[in-house]
C-alpha cells in the first residue's frame, strides 16, 4: 500500500491523482505508526511492576 501511495504521487498525471495518492500516503503512515503505539501499549500492560 505505501509503495501504490508512493507510485501515485510520483507519476500522477493529474492534480487530483496526486492529491489521492498523497492522502493515501498519509493515512498509510498513520495506520502504521498507530499500529507499533498499540502493540507497544499492549505489550506493557503484561510487564511486572517493581514494587
Amino acid at each position: 500500500i505505501v509503495v501504490g501511495a508512493l507510485l501515485a504521487v510520483g507519476i500522477a498525471a493529474s492534480g487530483v491523482a496526486a492529491g489521492f495518492g498523497f492522502v493515501a500516503l498519509m493515512l498509510v503512515s498513520v495506520n502504521i505508526f498507530g499500529g507499533f503505539l498499540v502493540t507497544q501499549r499492549m505489550l506493557a500492560m503484561y510487564k511486572k511492576k517493581d514494587k
